[in-house]
C-alpha cells in the first residue's frame, strides 16, 4: 500500500485579520504616528549600526578594533529587537507596514465585499491619506471621500500568510 504523496510546496497558513472601519482608523492616527515614529527610529538605528560595523570590519584586525566590533554588533543586535518589538506593534492591531523610512503602512478594510487597504502616511499631516483594493498596484491612492459615506463591513477577513 502506497503512502499518499506531500506536496513539496510549503503549506501556506491562513490568518483571519481585523477589518478596520474609517473611524477607527480616523481614531487610532495618534497612535499610528507613534507607532511608526518608534519603528522608523530603529530602524534606522538598526541600519546605522550595521555601516558601523562594516565599516569596523575594513580596520586592522587589532585588539580595540575587535572589541569596537563586538560592541556594534551588540548595538546593532539590541536595534533589531528594538524594530522587531515596533513591528510586532503594529501586527498586534493588524496593521501592515510598508515602509519603514517613509512612515506608510496599510490597514485593512472591506468595501463592496472585497478587500482593500487604507494608505497611512506618518509625515502627511492628515495621517490617512488614502485608500486602494487589493488588487490595485501599491503606487494606487484613491481619495477617503469615497469611505465617509460607506456603511461598516464585517470585522475579519482571511488572508493566506
Amino acid at each position: 500500500m502506497r503512502r499518499p504523496r506531500r506536496s513539496r510546496r510549503k503549506s501556506r497558513r491562513l490568518r483571519v485579520i481585523r477589518l478596520w472601519s474609517y473611524p477607527d482608523a480616523v481614531r487610532a492616527v495618534p497612535y499610528l504616528s507613534r507607532v511608526l515614529g518608534s519603528v522608523r527610529e530603529h530602524w534606522l538605528t538598526m541600519q546605522r549600526h550595521r555601516v558601523n560595523i562594516d565599516r569596523l570590519g575594513h580596520h586592522k584586525a587589532d585588539r580595540a578594533t575587535l572589541i569596537h566590533i563586538q560592541d556594534a554588533e551588540r548595538d546593532s543586535h539590541r536595534a533589531t529587537e528594538n524594530f522587531r518589538d515596533s513591528l510586532r506593534e503594529l501586527r498586534k492591531i493588524d496593521v501592515f507596514l510598508l515602509d519603514p523610512v517613509q512612515g506608510i503602512a496599510f490597514i485593512p478594510f472591506q468595501r463592496d465585499e472585497e478587500l482593500a487597504w487604507m494608505i497611512y502616511d506618518r509625515f502627511d499631516e492628515r495621517g490617512l491619506i488614502g485608500w486602494r483594493w487589493h488588487k490595485d498596484t501599491l503606487e494606487t491612492c484613491r481619495p477617503l471621500t469615497e469611505l465617509e459615506t460607506s456603511p461598516p463591513a464585517s470585522s475579519n477577513f482571511s488572508l493566506e500568510a
